[in-house]
């Protein structure tokens, strides 16, 4: 495991870590309990991961709709003027 996601260590059966000593029975519980520490600490993570990207993805879709009502506003514009032009040239 990496320093990112590994916040808790071991030392015989005490857990350490986030600015706490666990002291457990007896080392088999504090690997169970580094594990499921670790883990937490990992999904949390990828929580956090996950919402800043869904934000960045909310925000794009909001400057895309943006862009296309502006696009389609241009081209009702166009439409307009090349109708214009088409009945000033019959005329």
């Amino acid at each position: 495991m990496d320093n990112e996601t590994t916040l808790y260590r071991i030392q015989g059966s005490r857990v350490f870590g986030q600015g706490m000593s666990i002291n457990c029975i007896n080392k088999v519980t504090a690997e169970s309990l580094l594990n499921t520490l670790n883990t937490y600490e990992k999904t949390v993570q990828l929580h956090k991961n996950i919402d800043e990207q869904f934000d960045r993805i909310q925000k794009q879709l909001i400057q895309t709709n943006l862009s296309l009502n502006i696009l389609k506003d241009d081209m009702e514009k166009l439409t307009t003027q090349l109708q214009q032009v088409k009945e000033w040239k019959r005329n």
